[in-house]
């Protein structure tokens, strides 16, 4: 019994540190990317001699982007199991208020320069619309370094639960392999379905990042702490200034995310947006 617990301990310990590694990895190459990019905008904006043009935008363009900035928060419907496997339960906060922090320090640059110095022909992929330098080509390696990186980690989370309803073994095996092999290629078929992937991006971030991320924990956590008590149940109550913060973020959520995906469906099956799958190209 004592070697099986030793044994479990070690393989939990190997995982954390491979995580974790694996983490660091994702965050400095995501980090340099940024850096590379910005400063080859700025490189670009310091030889514009027209000035750039920067049209109004209507209701479509907005909820587009409205789910695209959402797609940045899908992370957050995988905390719970972030936090449960944290040694120091109780930092998770700090931890998330950091982990947001940076995203933002990191991006906002490279979206505000990117629109300034590009206006209306800016790219939503924001590599191809800078110039192709060395700059770009060490950008580029680095975000295929983070993309590798960042999809263990993201892609972990659905596996796991896609296990769970098919009763995979909780070891290697064949079944196992099958699955995660499965999903994969799902993904690289939608991928390679719909060419335009900020279309996707606005679409998965109107509907269902809006849902995860906004609606259901806001909800399921009112509904949680005023069902009825229970033996062994800690006694919680939401303050009303909570509680009409949830609600504001269960309004925005519905409301930008049903508008958002509206809009996503209509770019993506449009008139003149259908664009033809890669494999019939």
């Amino acid at each position: 019994m004592q070697k099986y617990f030793t044994t479990t301990g070690m393989r939990i310990l190997y995982n954390l540190c491979c995580f974790s590694l694996v983490g660091i990895g994702a965050i400095v190459t995501t980090a340099f990317a940024c850096i590379f990019i910005f400063a080859q905008i700025v490189l670009d904006g310091s030889h514009l001699i027209e000035p750039v043009k920067h049209d109004p935008h209507g209701f479509r363009s907005f909820f587009l982007a409205f789910g695209t900035i959402l797609f940045a928060f899908g992370g957050a419907s995988t905390f719970p199991t972030i936090q449960n496997d944290m040694v120091q339960k109780n930092k998770f906060s700090v931890s998330v208020v950091i982990g947001f922090s940076v995203i933002l320090i990191l991006s906002l640059p490279v979206a505000a320069a990117g629109y300034f110095v590009y206006g209306e022909a800016v790219n939503s992929n924001i590599v191809l619309s800078v110039k192709n330098t060395s700059l770009v080509m060490a950008a580029n390696m680095l975000l295929a370094m983070h993309l590798v990186l960042a999809f263990i980690i993201i892609i972990n989370p659905v596996c796991q639960e896609l296990e769970e309803i098919f009763e995979v073994p909780h070891k290697f095996h064949w079944k196992r392999c099958l699955v995660r092999t499965g999903m994969v290629c799902v993904m690289v078929l939608v991928g390679e379905s719909i060419p335009e992937f900020g279309k996707i991006l606005s679409l998965v971030g109107g509907s269902t990042i809006t849902l995860l991320t906004f609606v259901f924990p806001s909800f399921f956590y009112m509904r949680l702490c005023d069902q009825e008590k229970q033996q062994n149940w800690p006694d919680r109550n939401i303050p009303a200034y909570i509680r009409v913060y949830l609600w504001e973020l269960i309004l925005i959520g519905f409301v930008g995310g049903s508008a958002s995906t509206y809009s996503a469906i209509l770019e993506i099956f449009g008139e003149y947006s259908v664009t033809k799958p890669c494999f019939f190209n």
